[in-house]
């Protein structure tokens, strides 16, 4: 299952590449990547998303998802459900944080409406954001996929 996750990343470098080559040329590839990446849009949606994780004690359960990738991983049904859960709230909690961060952006962009060479950067902070929610769904995607197989194999094997 990592290999799905790398694949996913790799991906999704690869295409942001390609159509930031084709826009742009070749020689500004690495000035395109710096395009799409915000860390303070990255740290607010994780900001609000893992606190409330710890806080409902579903962390342990929630970094458990990651160790199910490995094959050789094993735990109990409750464990494995427990990890379902976990991982479906995150992605839960990961969707509103990316709600509320491209909320924020556009409540930047509507108090700086009449500078218009304000409102091309907040638009971009808007959109990156929800970028980095479909990158993150994207990756927690291979992880409820495995855990969900997992629970079935355990469930047939019964």
């Amino acid at each position: 299952m990592w290999t799905e996750v790398i694949a996913i990343v790799l991906s999704i470098i690869f295409i942001g590449g390609l159509s930031g080559g084709i826009s742009f040329g070749a020689g500004n590839l690495l000035h395109v990547f710096s395009w799409v990446i915000d860390i303070p849009s990255l740290i607010a949606i994780l900001i609000l998303s893992i606190p409330i994780l710890v806080r409902k004690g579903m962390w342990k359960d929630f970094t458990r998802a990651f160790k199910m990738m490995n094959k050789k991983y094993s735990c109990s049904i409750a464990d494995m459900k427990r990890s379902q859960d976990a991982i479906e709230f995150a992605q839960k909690q990961i969707m509103y944080a990316g709600i509320i961060t491209f909320i924020l952006g556009v409540i930047a962009i509507c108090g700086h409406i009449d500078d218009l060479s304000a409102v091309g950067p907040n638009m971009a902070v808007a959109i990156i954001s929800v970028l980095y929610t479909a990158f993150l769904e994207l990756l927690l995607l291979p992880v409820q996929v495995e855990i969900k197989g997992r629970i079935i194999d355990y469930m047939e094997g019964e």
